[in-house]
């Protein structure tokens, strides 16, 4: 298994079964209890590990978040709007809010508002912040893309681990009904003195090391059945059965024909660490610009509505004539008094409501500031955001060149993967020949036992081989598919 998955670089030691996708389109996975299968196809265990994963739950969350991002900025474009209201008891010294007078009795006043506050110009602060956090939500969606493909990809690689096992399990146990029926022959030509002793146990031994070897491939299949489980979330004691593919193809693909440059010119545009690099570095670019915007003066404008009330004041009702002395004047030994008239102020209940409505105050104001020294803050934030741009920068062409990178190898792999089967191919035509001559002159005595258990081990690594070689061409094979057709279609 280790010997078909070693592509470095973006979690791409994965990518060589990522195929599977494309070619055990037929294959099903299911679960027997009782009579009942529960089917599984390649399609529904990766659906499932897409959705039982927490990287991609957590991923697509980036997303809702970045979204919710945007929606707030989006509303740094607009007026705020906020509404308030109080109530207020005092006692002791006070001034009363709506008389303004100075009062020592207990109080009770109440007041509402609603103001509003726009930003008309702020250098494109919050503009920029709000391009910034579009930029975001894709670069969170590419993210997201990217964690799909690697729980897809570690799916199908551990569906890949289980067919290999099974299928290492398949020729173990074709090696055994054979070394059981050379072990009950033996037996009987050994009762029957026909053979020594020694070449029995010899026989019998081989016998024992394929026994174990079925033993160690049971074990290799549980365990990896055990992973593919946990990949997909479900329980440790439901048992899983592969269907084997059939129909391989036994030779390289039309895309084999491509260069690795015409690869990587058709699909870096959809390679999703790209995407996301290449969103990263449009994000610092406005964040350059946002930091940039804090420079010059801010200008916005203000506006509030409010009334009060207080229960000491009083409403105003008039005046009323009053006819009052003043003082008098003497006619001889006689005072006679002198009188005017006066107008004097008259006060009623006066309402809440009636307070509320004619305690109406508005105001409308521009504030502009002027930054002027604020400590070499803006200029350290300026700074900042360059070099993470120069960062994000250097970071899509690391993303590009690893990619490019990873397609040269991914091709070269799948070519020499090819010439691999190749030679597996005529070995384990080879050695069946030798195998089946000797077991025909094993049989007739002809072949003492040890040749032949060095021949049949030799026909069991070639039937092995082969069959890794065939994975491991097909795979590698797509791998290079894969990245023509990049993102992975589920």
């Amino acid at each position: 298994m280790h010997g078909i998955c070693k592509i470095p670089g973006m979690r791409l030691n994965t990518l060589i079964v990522a195929t599977l996708v494309l070619w055990i389109g037929g294959a099903k996975l299911y679960a027997q209890s009782g009579t009942d299968r529960e089917t599984w196809t390649l399609q529904d265990c990766v659906n499932q590990a897409l959705e039982y994963q927490f990287s991609v739950r957590q991923a697509a969350n980036n997303v809702r978040a970045a979204e919710s991002d945007r929606l707030a900025n989006f509303g740094g474009l607009l007026p705020s709007v906020n509404a308030g209201a109080g109530n207020f008891w005092n006692s002791g010294l006070s001034i009363d809010p709506v008389t303004n007078e100075v009062n020592r009795n207990n109080l009770s006043t109440a007041s509402g508002s609603v103001s509003a506050q726009w930003t008309i110009f702020d250098g494109f602060q919050t503009w920029n912040a709000f391009r910034q956090s579009q930029v975001q939500v894709s670069l969170a969606a590419a993210q997201l893309d990217d964690a799909r493909n690697a729980v897809a990809l570690n799916t199908a690689s551990q569906f890949l681990a289980v067919l290999l096992a099974d299928e290492s399990l398949r020729i173990s146990q074709e090696q055994l009904t054979t070394s059981v029926r050379q072990k009950d022959r033996s037996q009987k030509l050994l009762n029957a003195g026909a053979i020594a002793p020694n070449e029995y146990l010899s026989v019998e031994a081989q016998w024992a090391v394929d026994a174990q070897r079925v033993v160690a491939s049971e074990n290799q299949l549980q365990f990896a059945q055990l992973v593919l489980k946990q990949l997909l979330g479900l329980s440790g004691d439901q048992d899983l059965v592969l269907q084997r593919p059939e129909n391989l193809p036994t030779a390289p693909s039309a895309v084999m024909a491509l260069s690795p440059q015409a690869i990587f010119t058709a699909s870096v545009a959809k390679q999703p660490a790209v995407r996301a690099a290449e969103h990263q570095l449009m994000a610092s670019h406005f964040a350059v610009k946002r930091a940039q915007g804090a420079r010059v003066p801010t200008l916005s404008v203000s506006s509030q509505f409010s009334t009060s009330y207080s229960d000491r004041a009083q409403k105003y009702l008039g005046t009323t004539p009053q006819v009052l002395p003043v003082g008098f004047w003497l006619d001889g030994a006689n005072e006679i008094p002198v009188y005017t008239l006066v107008n004097t102020p008259s006060f009623g209940e006066f309402t809440f409501e009636d307070q509320l409505r004619e305690n109406v105050r508005q105001f409308v104001g521009l504030n502009l500031s002027v930054p002027l020294f604020n400590g070499f803050r803006i200029a350290n934030a300026v700074k900042r955001a360059q070099l993470a741009e120069e960062n994000a920068e250097l970071q899509v062409m690391q993303q590009r060149d690893t990619y490019r990178q990873n397609i040269e190898r991914a091709h070269a792999d799948a070519a020499a993967a090819w010439k691999q089967y190749d030679a597996s191919l005529a070995t384990e035509r080879s050695a069946e020949r030798a195998y089946q001559d000797a077991q025909i002159r094993f049989d007739q005595g002809g072949l003492n036992v040890y040749d032949f258990v060095s021949i049949k081990n030799n026909y069991l690594a070639a039937a092995s081989n082969r069959v890794r070689a065939l994975y491991d061409s097909q795979f590698k094979n797509y791998v290079v598919e894969f990245y023509l057709n990049n993102p992975l279609e589920l």
